[in-house]
């Protein structure tokens, strides 16, 4: 009986051990004064929960693709030197050619620390919709590549590349749609082949339907169809980061925006320095006032290896 009794203590331990909290939630939002206060611990567990989410879809449903509710959306921002635009805001240009561009980082579509570039070092999160605060605006992505679509030299950014009318446009306008067809297109052996304007993007936009969610599998599984041909293309899949591209919003309501966090690149102080800049920007832009948290994302340092967020008090720019 007594050996019983010490299993079943065992058990009993391993089982309070195994059920202890996680953030599986968005971060508490609590109020000081008027003022809205997004945890920051909180914040940084709920985005290695995201991370770690290789959902397929969400709810089970196909015509919700995983973004709306797994892996995190973030963008990369430089301040604007003329301050004619918030770094939040989309930019002039993408308010003329109607598209923001973003990166999306799961466990399963890693990229390590030189995707980023020395000039990108900082910029935001957004929260997936289906995990939004009430009140809220909801962003539509538009479309998915699985590399760099340089997408600043297409127009719209979603359609093709003047330099291939065909391949370069959305793949099921080309009979494209699933990983495999979009590897061989890559891999062609053609020397001449500019690959990141030949590549085609995965229509992933709300009016698909049912299409969307395999659609935006697929480009995840692109990345690592290619990955697993060669280490050569292992290597660039891994310094070369994703593009996902979302229909611009209106510029102006920082209230409203879905911002999770800011964030910066481990052991990059001007990446931090600009951080805090816009952690205090969207503060004094807010109004009732919101304090965003500052998170340091420590990219994998492997194609298998995992991302890493952290909060550290110290580094905020605004007291919690």
């Amino acid at each position: 009986m007594r050996r019983s009794s010490g299993l079943m203590a065992m058990l009993l331990i391993t089982l309070m051990v195994s059920c202890a909290p996680i953030a599986t939630k968005p971060p508490e939002i609590t109020m000081a004064d008027g003022v809205q206060i997004l945890d920051g611990p909180d914040t940084a567990a709920y985005l290695d929960t995201l991370y770690n989410r290789n959902f397929p879809n969400c709810n089970k449903t196909e015509s919700q693709p995983a973004f709306l509710c797994s892996g995190v959306t973030l963008r990369l921002t430089i301040k604007d030197p003329l301050n004619v635009y918030k770094v939040w805001d989309p930019s002039p240009i993408s308010l003329q050619n109607g598209a923001v561009s973003f990166s999306y980082m799961r466990a399963d579509t890693n990229f390590g620390g030189n995707a980023f570039g020395w000039d990108y070092q900082n910029g935001y999160i957004l929260y997936p919709f289906l995990e939004a605060p009430a009140g809220k605006a909801q962003l539509f992505y538009m479309c998915s590549y699985p590399m760099d679509g340089w997408t600043q030299q297409r127009s719209p950014p979603c359609g093709p590349h003047p330099f291939y009318p065909y391949h370069s446009n959305l793949c099921q306008y080309h009979n494209v749609t699933i990983a495999e067809q979009w590897v061989y297109v890559w891999t062609y052996p053609d020397p001449n082949a500019q690959h990141p304007i030949q590549q085609c993007g995965f229509d992933v936009s709300d009016d698909r339907n049912t299409f969307a969610a395999p659609a935006f599998r697929e480009s995840l599984r692109s990345r690592a169809l290619l990955a697993a041909k060669t280490p050569a293309y292992a290597t660039q899949v891994f310094n070369d980061h994703n593009e996902i591209i979302i229909k611009t919003w209106t510029p102006g309501r920082p209230n409203t925006f879905p911002i999770l966090a800011f964030f910066y690149i481990a052991g990059n102080s001007k990446g931090l320095a600009d951080a805090q800049y816009n952690q205090r920007d969207f503060y004094n832009s807010t109004s009732p006032k919101i304090v965003v948290p500052i998170i340091r994302l420590t990219p994998a340092a492997s194609l298998g290896g995992k991302a890493s967020f952290s909060y550290s008090a110290e580094e905020q720019a605004l007291v919690q």
